[in-house]
């Protein structure tokens, strides 16, 4: 990082030194014009230059009436130790409206020593041939104090650029600094941010049960107040009754009495035998969410039995075919081996034989 700093500080100092150098060779910029047939050239061009710089002549070619520029042609020569070179030779041939511009970028020698020698052609419309030799820019070395001046401004420059570097370099270092704190901050911002979101899911998940439980609690509810609806209508018809027959004589009002006792009774037991079937059914309710639970476990577990026992037998199958391959290859070869080998063969030599007469016979 350090390095790269350097680098670039030089190559920002070398570009305000070429800067510098080139606004110090190059004065007013000077025009020359000549014209001819209602056209008319006009040659912008600095007045003096150094060696081994680029400087540019602009020509801007006008008319008072429409006319259409066929051919445009530039020569520009500079003196080159005691003879002409030619560093420019142009020629614009595409036919345009008048009025018209070029912009000629001109690259001096480093041994260039002189005025430049620019010849310029003109063929258009109204007019066959307009040509003029203008001598333009002086190029010439530069003087002590003109390097001395432009050392000056350089020196400065340099103070101000060493003030900013330092500025920037402890601008850099806070920065540097203030970066690690807030990647620190930042790391654990979001392992905080990692355990919210665990514990976010957790509670959705648990709020997701509770809304089942909920739903279920719910719907008894509506049973159990439907069922109180109907022993308080039984209760408002008892009490009608009773009403009624309070004018009656005292006999009839005790067997009704008791008649309506036993049934405030019996109504009563049986809202009590409806609580306590809540409580088991709730009960029920808790055990039967457990025991799916489990069987959810359950099922996941065997079902990654099921997986694990597919795989492996999708690998002994693997492995059989392979055997069975490299066994139908063995009897392949030996097949071949076989066939290879060379028949035997008998060699039948056919000798004569003579036997000696026997002496005696």
């Amino acid at each position: 990082m350090q390095a790269k700093k350097i680098v670039c500080f030089f190559s920002v100092m070398l570009l305000l030194f070429s800067g510098i150098m080139c606004s110090a060779g190059v004065a007013a910029n000077p025009t020359a014009t000549f014209s001819g047939g209602g056209v008319t050239v006009d040659l912008q061009y600095p007045e003096e230059a150094h060696p081994n710089t680029t400087i540019t002549h602009n020509v801007t070619i006008t008319s008072s009436t429409a006319t259409t520029l066929y051919n445009f042609t530039v020569i520009i020569r500079v003196p080159v130790n005691s003879s002409w070179q030619e560093i420019v030779n142009g020629q614009d041939l595409i036919s345009k409206q008048l009025p018209a511009s070029y912009s000629l970028q001109v690259l001096l020698p480093q041994e260039a020593n002189g005025t430049l020698q620019c010849f310029i052609f003109v063929n258009t419309s109204s007019i066959d041939d307009l040509s003029s030799t203008v001598y333009t820019t002086q190029v010439r070395e530069m003087t002590y104090s003109e390097l001395l001046e432009s050392y000056s401004i350089l020196n400065n420059t340099y103070n101000q650029l060493l003030t900013n570097y330092t500025d920037l370099n402890n601008t850099y270092t806070d920065l540097q600094s203030s970066y690690v704190s807030l990647n620190s901050s930042y790391n654990e911002l979001l392992i905080d941010f990692s355990a919210l979101n665990e514990t976010h899911n957790q509670l959705l998940i648990d709020y997701n049960l509770l809304n089942v439980r909920y739903a279920a609690l719910n719907s008894s509810y509506n049973e159990l107040t439907a069922n109180y609806d109907t022993l308080n209508n039984n209760y408002n018809d008892l009490e009608s009754k009773y009403a009624s027959y309070k004018y009656t004589s005292y006999d009839s009002l005790l067997a009704n009495y008791n008649g309506l006792q036993s049934d405030f009774d019996l109504l009563n037991s049986t809202h009590y035998s409806l609580g306590t079937n809540f409580t088991i059914l709730q009960t029920a309710w808790d055990t039967l969410n457990q025991t799916y639970t489990e069987l959810k476990a359950t099922f996941a577990n065997l079902q990654r039995s099921a997986l694990d026992s597919e795989n492996a037998l999708n690998v002994d199958k693997v492995v059989m075919v392979i055997f069975i391959v490299a066994l139908v290859c063995l009897i392949v070869f030996i097949v071949y081996v076989k066939r290879k080998t060379k028949e035997p063969y008998v060699v039948i030599r056919k000798e004569t034989v003579s036997m000696k007469q026997d002496e005696k016979s």
